[in-house]
């Protein structure tokens, strides 16, 4: 399973915080202002969305990641 098919099982806040940092090059606290979070917030995020990530392209399961 690649990241990209697994991305859609992301929720879309995940997906656009992804995007922003690892396509637009953003820092988290750039990423924190664009979208009216906390920087804590969004270390949340990505911590969250990668390790789902992790998992679905370790295991080729996409539905155990849920």
């Amino acid at each position: 399973v690649t990241i990209a098919a697994s991305a859609h099982q992301l929720t879309a806040r995940e997906r656009h915080v992804l995007a922003l940092r690892f396509v637009q090059d953003m820092t988290q606290t750039q990423i924190a202002d664009e979208i009216g979070v906390s920087q804590m917030q969004v270390s949340r995020i990505l911590r969250r969305a990668l390790a789902r990530l992790r998992e679905m392209t370790e295991t080729g399961d996409e539905a155990s990641v849920a």
